[in-house]
């Protein structure tokens, strides 16, 4: 007796694991409906470390450019540089006793104005009496602080001050004069002349310039620095936001 499912065709002959092999054939259900990619990719942008190391070389440029000259086309010199050609001056070249008399000069106008009371102005004369003896060429240190009293002390401690102001900006006045004996406006750079008998001093007022100019190199590029880094770090929290 013949088996009646032996010649029948199997309906699902042509499946692969229960699925039908057209069905099968297509590549893939989600990319036949979907595009490849659902999420776009993430864009990196501009690197934070990068973009401050650009700021850096752009800002230490301008401002090693910007200031590498201490003395300009009128001839005029910034107090700042003065200043600090004297400070080195003093620091290196200078004898003990002379760094002593203008440390004690420049304590004493930093706090004079402070000292409200005869006692308190006493008590600062004491504390830097070199540089006031040097100031007493007549009547003695120790006269003219007995004779302070609330009656003339502010005469006494604008009479001081004015005396000692006069002494740091003749100072000051006398560094500008060997800084300007120092530049050659042609070349513009300072050039050792034998006017210029000092070596010691035009030595440092060479240094100081160059120094000057790498100080102000690192310190406009910090700041353009932080500002594209900061820039940067905005755009990144408002890409990603977006």
């Amino acid at each position: 007796m013949t088996n009646p499912y032996a010649m029948q065709a199997n309906p699902y002959a042509a499946t692969y694991s229960g699925y039908p092999q057209e069905a099968y054939s297509k590549t893939n259900f989600a990319q036949e409906n979907y595009p490849a990619n659902i999420y776009p990719t993430k864009k990196s942008g501009p690197s934070t470390f990068g973009m401050m190391t650009l700021g850096a070389i752009g800002g230490g440029t301008v401002g090693f450019l910007k200031n590498r000259q201490p003395v300009n086309q009128n001839g005029n010199i910034s107090d700042a540089f003065v200043k600090e050609v004297f400070e080195n001056d003093l620091a290196q070249n200078r004898s003990v006793s002379s760094q002593k008399f203008f440390k004690q000069l420049k304590d004493v106008l930093k706090k004079i104005d402070k000292a409200d009371s005869p006692e308190k102005f006493k008590n600062l004369l004491k504390e830097n009496k070199e540089i006031i003896e040097d100031q007493c060429k007549g009547i003695s240190f120790d006269t003219f602080i007995d004779a302070v009293n609330s009656t003339n002390l502010k005469d006494s401690k604008k009479s001081l001050k004015d005396a000692l102001e006069g002494i740091m900006n003749f100072e000051l006045q006398k560094t500008k004069n060997a800084i300007k004996l120092g530049w050659n406006t042609e070349s513009k750079k300072f050039v050792k002349t034998p006017e210029f008998k000092d070596s010691k001093l035009f030595n440092t007022i060479k240094s100081t310039k160059n120094n000057g100019q790498w100080k102000k190199a690192l310190k406009y590029g910090g700041i353009t620095a932080g500002i594209m880094g900061a820039l940067t770090v905005g755009y990144k929290m408002l890409t990603s936001r977006n």
